[in-house]
């Protein structure tokens, strides 16, 4: 059953994926402190205890405060996206702070880290392999996207921060709304410009993914690393077809990688001005075809996905549309 009645602090609450792990973790039976940026009334309903702080301001009298009594911390905020002094503010920063701040508790809490499948590495050696919880990570950030490099520096700080630690690397959360994917190609208007029809897209339910942080709360599988994601991950030409049904995008258009990739090699001296895609390393990690291993999640913290890429997406689609 696992331990319950636990006092669970979640920044990023009001987030797409913070308000699912509320939900899950408050249906456990817990207590939940959720940290937001700004106050929202209502917006997580009545039952969570909801403290508004910037963790990346936040100073350590401010953030002793916030985890008096916390058992537990599902640390899921993070940039999304935006530039490297965006990263290394609200990823970084905040991340830093917050696990300073639980290295001083009394009794330190343990940390359960929201990461990302980002942090594998793009060797060319990985093309129509499968990855895993075994596979390298990234071996030279400087050539990724802004968002990749702040993952792998997050996992980092995490590690070093001496506490007990449990990492999770979801995929990309298809949800009420959320259909749209980094690992298909380039998106202009109602264009796609498909990039590759090969290898699959990770992907994970919200539902699914909310849950795999709510075993993770109660101490099963502590000290693991896994990556979520949902059963029979689509391939990008069945994960378009799907959404074409849906009515978008109304055109695709076949452009092999391999050829932008080119272009990307010879632009590579211009490095961090160059947007994403056009940056080798970046380009092959989003669009080289392999496939991915969720056993470990299943073994490990003994969760396993509900739903199918199928009903996922009809939902989402349903709620977008």
């Amino acid at each position: 059953m696992g331990v319950r009645g636990q006092t669970v602090l979640i920044t990023g609450a009001s987030g797409f994926l913070g308000r699912a792990v509320v939900a899950d973790i408050l249906g456990r039976g817990n207590h939940v402190r959720a940290l937001v940026r700004s106050l929202q009334p209502g917006a997580l309903g009545k039952d969570a205890e909801t403290v508004a702080l910037d963790l990346a301001a936040a100073s350590p009298a401010q953030l002793a405060g916030v985890l008096t009594g916390v058992d537990v911390v599902v640390h899921l905020a993070s940039a999304l996206s935006g530039d490297w002094a965006v990263q290394e503010r609200d990823t970084l920063e905040a991340t830093r702070r917050l696990t300073r701040a639980m290295a001083q508790c009394p009794t330190p809490p343990r940390l359960v880290l929201a990461s990302s499948m980002s942090v594998y590495g793009a060797d060319a050696g990985l093309e129509g392999k499968v990855i895993d919880e075994e596979t390298p990570l990234e071996t030279d950030p400087s050539g990724r996207d802004s968002y990749a490099r702040a993952k792998l520096a997050q996992e980092r700080i995490a590690q070093e921060a001496g506490l007990g630690l449990t990492i999770l690397r979801p995929g990309a959360i298809l949800g009420p709304g959320r259909v749209m994917n980094a690992h298909l190609g380039i998106w202009i208007g109602p264009l796609l410009i498909l990039l590759e029809k090969r290898g699959e897209v990770p992907l994970v339910a919200l539902a699914d993914c909310a849950r795999a942080f709510g075993l993770a709360v109660t101490g099963v599988g502590a000290g693991g690393v896994y990556n979520i994601l949902g059963d029979a991950c689509p391939t990008r030409a069945g994960f378009v077809a799907v959404l074409r049904r849906g009515g978008w995008p109304r055109f695709v258009a076949p452009l092999g990688w391999r050829g932008l990739y080119g272009l990307a090699r010879m632009l590579a001296p211009l490095g961090p001005r160059l947007p994403g895609l056009l940056r080798p390393a970046t380009l092959r990690a989003r669009m080289m075809p392999v496939r991915y291993c969720n056993a470990r999640a299943k073994t490990g913290l003994g969760w396993r996905p509900e739903q199918t890429f199928e009903t996922a997406m009809r939902q989402a689609l349903e709620v977008g549309s």
